[in-house]
């Protein structure tokens, strides 16, 4: 008898713009090694999202860089470390949430804490 295959943990990550008005356009760029999804521009109160599932060797990694007027910041959106920083359902959310100080990440939308700020 062969044993059960373990199917993947399944995710769902989201970018939020939280930042005041669209005078300063977001900028960002996400990919990870085989999937880049280009440069898009976010307007404020909009969401980017995609889903994927964790590879075999659990070092499935997007990262993400953003621009807002002068300031930028690039950085992992997702590896095996901020798992724990997603939801613990089913599928698994993790939210960004864009804002005037810096990027706050966590499971839902009121359940977020600041993980980077921006550099100049």
């Amino acid at each position: 008898m062969r044993p059960a295959v373990a199917m993947p943990d399944w995710f769902k990550l989201h970018i939020i713009n939280a930042l005041p008005n669209n005078n300063i356009p977001l900028w960002f760029h996400c990919a990870s090694g085989n999937k880049d999804f280009g440069y898009h521009i976010l307007k404020a109160g909009d969401d980017f999202h995609f889903e994927f599932g964790m590879n075999a060797l659990r070092n499935t990694l997007y990262f993400s860089h953003f621009w807002w007027g002068n300031k930028q910041n690039v950085f992992d959106v997702f590896n095996k470390h901020l798992i724990r920083h997603c939801s613990n359902t089913k599928t698994r959310y993790c939210y960004w949430k864009v804002q005037i100080d810096g990027f706050y990440m966590g499971p839902q939308l009121d359940q977020l804490s600041l993980m980077h700020s921006w550099d100049n």
